[in-house]
């Protein structure tokens, strides 16, 4: 097998650093780190080695044994002076709370492991209702309560409203990161954390400038491939690419009214020369109550996105940068077959070590070009 020539996305003679934050307090002796960049409404993630004997010894393996509370930030970037910089010399990559520490005694290694503020939501439950509040409103409030800074676009209709129409009671227990996702679905919203600050407001477009990855096969003089990356994968869902068709079914308990929306109206069918493997569309039929006709179908519509967008997928791993975002699209070229078009990331997962450096490892989807829905 020919070796690649792994070129950067964006060549740099400057050398990669890191830093780590430990309660606000920058802290040496850390052998490596991990940090996962989910999708929104997921909580991003962290794991950091330290080593014991690199510690500093107000920092020693009784002091983390003990540890009850602990906030942790880790930084990445490319300073211009690699032996003498400064964490504002780097990008913030996350903030969060530590849920676990861990101690290898053998080899002499501690673990904090924990997730972003999305965390603060996640374990806090409530059985509030604020019917005579807006989306907006609550979105603030949740985030003051939590010490986050609210960064929410204004909304007018109030959540009592919703209630009434999507059948909703609210009465369990739920935690106030379902509640600001439900409230977001509602509103057609995107909400996350990023940093100390809730983010509750349209959905961010994908960035213009797609971040390309490119394939160069061997050719003329050079006998091996080129590419920006060290490994690329694909895969597309068979059963997806036959056609797929979304049923939504509910009522409405006022005016005992039930309702079915199918989308799209007709399956994908077969053309003269493309006859489909393994039999005709495969039907998800699901069942949703308190939804209207029209709430129907584009729940319907929005299921269906969901499910064709895990018909092509690729994995990649690549040298680390701060380019690569989640809202980033993601453009394959040059490998001639219908893996080459963009993609949309599920997770970048970026690792930084004295062993092997700054990696990253991209997971995204998209359906292929020929599953798209006519108008």
């Amino acid at each position: 097998m020919p070796s690649l020539n792994v070129l950067p996305v964006q060549p740099s003679a400057r050398q990669p650093r890191g830093a780590v934050k430990l309660n606000e307090t920058l802290i040496d002796g850390w052998l490596s780190w991990e940090v996962e960049s989910n999708s929104f409404y997921a909580a991003d993630t962290f794991r950091i080695t330290f080593l014991k004997n690199m510690l500093p010894a107000e920092r020693n393996a009784r002091w983390f044994s003990e540890l009850t509370t602990a906030f942790v930030e880790i930084f990445a970037g490319f300073p211009p002076n690699a032996d003498n910089y400064r964490t504002t010399d780097l990008t913030s990559m996350v903030y969060g709370r530590v849920d676990e520490v861990e101690f290898d005694l053998v080899r002499g290694r501690i673990d904090l492991i924990g997730r972003d503020l999305t965390s603060e939501f996640i374990d806090a439950k409530t059985t509030e209702k604020w019917p005579n509040k807006t989306a907006s409103q609550i979105a603030t409030d949740l985030a003051v309560r939590r010490g986050l800074t609210p960064m929410v676009t204004p909304t007018t209709t109030k959540v009592g409203t919703y209630y009434d129409i999507d059948n909703v009671t609210m009465t369990d227990q739920r935690s106030e990161w379902d509640i600001l996702n439900y409230l977001a679905h509602l509103e057609e919203f995107a909400v996350y954390v990023r940093g100390k600050t809730l983010y509750f407001g349209p959905k961010p477009d994908p960035k213009a400038t797609p971040y390309v990855l490119q394939w160069q096969p061997p050719e003329g003089d050079r006998g091996y491939p080129v590419g920006n990356f060290m490994d690329l994968r694909f895969t597309r869902g068979l059963t997806v690419s036959r056609g797929i068709q979304v049923v939504v079914r509910s009522f409405l308990s006022k005016g005992k009214k039930s309702f079915t929306a199918t989308y799209p109206s007709k399956g994908n069918s077969t053309q003269a020369g493309k006859a489909k493997p393994f039999g005709g569309t495969q039907i998800y039929t699901y069942t949703i109550p308190g939804l209207t006709q029209e709430q129907a179908l584009q729940r319907a519509q929005s299921i269906y996105a969901e499910l064709i967008a895990h018909e092509m997928k690729l994995t990649a791993s690549l040298p680390g940068d701060n380019i690569l975002g989640i809202d980033t699209m993601v453009q394959v070229i040059g490998t001639d077959t219908a893996w080459d078009q963009t993609y949309y990331p599920d997770s970048v997962t970026r690792r930084m070590s004295f062993e092997e450096g700054y990696m990253m490892n991209l997971h995204a989807k998209n359906h292929a070009p020929d599953s798209t829905v006519a108008p």
